[in-house]
């Protein structure tokens, strides 16, 4: 995966310091320390538990696709209602119109009609006097013409919107259709889903050691690592721009990515063993928008094993913000994006039993204590 996102990384117009090489040896030096205390995993096992993996990042970004193609449908559907309605109301005024039009020439073809005989004695009187007599003319000319033009002019107006009325009230049953169809295939999807966290937690009992429940948030966090790294050694040395107050600055000041209780914080124990939280895990409600803290760019947009759909800016000077187990993605690669905006939904993707948010903030790849920068509440 790291190969594959190396190419758009390089055009990314990002700045990080990259980690002294003290703190690269120390790190690699307890890294190592950590995998001495390791035992193997089971080869049976971990080729299996690779399997549902790679299942469950299709299952991940499948609905998440899904999730997007309904939010596009239904709003579609919002606005083709909204359409109809509006004509609808425009037939329900053109009606009234009509109405008018026809009580209209009733009363003409009545006045008409009572006027028949004058006009024609009139006309006969006029015979001597021809300017009188060609007034009279243009005068019914222009009396009829109108009179047709109003008519044509309604019952084509009426024509047109019923036709539109019908084409409409038929893309609105499509849309209809589309949605129901796409609900469907989300609950699909998300029992497929649900099955494999079963197997999953079946293997995990399986490894219920201690020392293999840590190699396997060791390996995870060693992916991570290796992303970071790929990132930092891809943008060091990339131009940025310089329209925002710098994030060593924000300390306190921070926006929270989004709002729910913290389940696990900084620093905190992982499940009891050895290895502890480098962010913080924060519960919230599937879909919930996730925004961004400060102003930065996209280096990652996509699923990575242990944190699911997982979204990463760089916000200069070093210092990045991780955004993981989300639902959708909803900013690529090279995005540039401003504090507060919309970046991500939350969910549980990556295999995880309930929605959270993992989230951390990094300096030079190291982890910072979010208390730190962001906002008190």
């Amino acid at each position: 995966m790291l190969r594959a996102i190396g190419v758009s990384l390089l055009l990314l117009l990002s700045a990080i310091q990259p980690a002294t090489a003290d703190d690269d040896e120390q790190r690699l030096k307890e890294v190592q320390a950590e995998i001495k205390k390791l035992q193997s995993w089971l080869n049976e096992a971990r080729s299996e538990y690779d399997d549902l993996n790679k299942k469950l990042q299709t299952s991940d970004k499948e609905i998440a696709a899904l999730v997007k193609q309904i939010d596009d449908t239904r709003a579609r559907l919002r606005e083709e209602q909204t359409r109809l309605k509006k004509l609808r109301s425009e037939q329900a005024q053109l009606r009234q119109l009509r109405t008018r039009h026809q009580q209209l020439l009733t009363d003409q073809v009545r006045i008409a009609r009572q006027m028949g005989d004058e006009a024609a004695i009139q006309f006969w009187l006029a015979q001597d006097d021809p300017s009188k007599n060609q007034r009279l003319v243009r005068y019914f000319g222009y009396f009829n013409r109108a009179r047709v033009e109003h008519l044509h002019t309604t019952i084509t107006e009426l024509v047109r919107l019923d036709n539109l009325e019908i084409l409409i009230a038929g893309q609105e049953k499509k849309l209809r259709e589309t949605d129901e169809r796409l609900s469907s295939e989300n609950k699909r999807l998300a029992s497929t889903r649900q099955q494999q966290k079963t197997l999953l937690s079946k293997l995990s009992t399986q490894m219920s050691s201690e020392s293999e429940r840590l190699k396997k948030r060791q390996a995870d966090r060693k992916r991570l690592e290796e992303l970071l790294n790929e990132v930092e050694t891809l943008i060091s040395n990339s131009p940025r721009r310089n329209d925002e107050r710098p994030f060593k600055d924000m300390r306190g000041k921070l926006e929270r990515p989004l709002s729910g209780p913290i389940l696990a914080a900084f620093g905190n124990r992982n499940n009891g063993n050895k290895s502890r939280w480098e962010g913080w895990k924060i519960g919230t409600k599937e879909g919930t928008t996730v925004h961004s803290i400060h102003h930065g760019r996209v280096v990652f947009s996509d699923w990575l094993r242990g944190f699911g759909l997982l979204i990463i800016i760089d916000h200069g000077q070093g210092y990045l913000s991780l955004y993981a187990h989300n639902q959708t993605l909803q900013r690529d690669v090279g995005s540039w994006v401003n504090g507060g905006d919309t970046i991500a939904t939350a969910g549980q993707s990556g295999g995880q039993d309930k929605p959270a948010l993992y989230f951390e903030i990094r300096h030079n790849g190291k982890p910072q204590d979010p208390a730190v920068w962001l906002k008190r509440r």
